[in-house]
C-alpha cells in the first residue's frame, strides 16, 4: 500500500467516524458517474442525514469503495428497507443499498469556474431523465466541444 492510497484510507476512515458522529462532511468529488449534476472537483457537503426519499443523492459504502449516486427506488423486503440507486450518467441500477451501509446525503454542491457546455448539460439536465438521451446529448455536446476546439 503507497503513501496516497495509506492517506486516502484514513480520510475515509475519519469522514465516516464524523458522519456517524452526526457532523457534516465537506469532500471533493471525483469520478463521472453523477455527471452532468457533479463533477470531478465539486465540493459536496454530506450530512449523515438518514431521512432518504427518491430522488436524494446519497453517499455509501460498496464492499472498500465509497459511492455518490441518486436514490432511483426505496422499497422493502422481509421488514429490511433498501435504496436502489444509479449514478446519472449511468444506464444500470446498482444494487439494492440498506440503511446501514448508507454515510449520508448530500446537501450542498459547490463548484467554480462552469464551462458553457457544462451550463447547458445543468440546464437540460431535467429533461434527460436518466436514459439514453443522456448519453446521446453528452456525446453530441463532446463532439461540438472538440470541433469548436479544432477550429482555433
Amino acid at each position: 500500500m503507497n503513501t496516497e492510497t495509506t492517506v486516502l484510507s484514513k480520510f475515509k476512515g475519519i469522514s465516516e467516524d464524523l458522519l456517524n458522529n452526526g457532523i457534516d462532511v465537506r469532500i471533493n468529488s471525483r469520478g463521472l458517474s453523477m455527471f452532468p449534476f457533479i463533477w470531478t472537483g465539486d465540493k459536496i457537503t454530506i450530512s449523515p442525514e438518514k431521512n432518504l426519499n427518491i430522488g436524494d443523492i446519497i453517499v455509501f459504502k460498496r464492499d472498500d469503495q465509497t459511492v455518490c449516486h441518486r436514490v432511483v427506488r426505496v422499497f422493502e423486503k422481509d421488514g429490511i428497507k433498501y435504496y436502489q440507486t444509479r449514478g446519472d450518467s449511468h444506464f444500470n441500477l446498482d444494487n439494492p443499498t440498506t440503511a446501514d451501509q448508507i454515510l449520508g446525503k448530500v446537501v450542498r454542491i459547490e463548484r467554480e469556474c462552469v464551462s458553457l457546455p457544462r451550463r447547458i448539460l445543468l440546464f437540460i439536465h431535467p429533461a434527460l431523465k436518466f436514459g439514453r438521451l443522456n448519453a446521446i446529448v453528452i456525446s453530441a455536446l463532446i463532439k461540438i466541444k472538440n470541433i469548436c476546439l479544432n477550429r482555433h
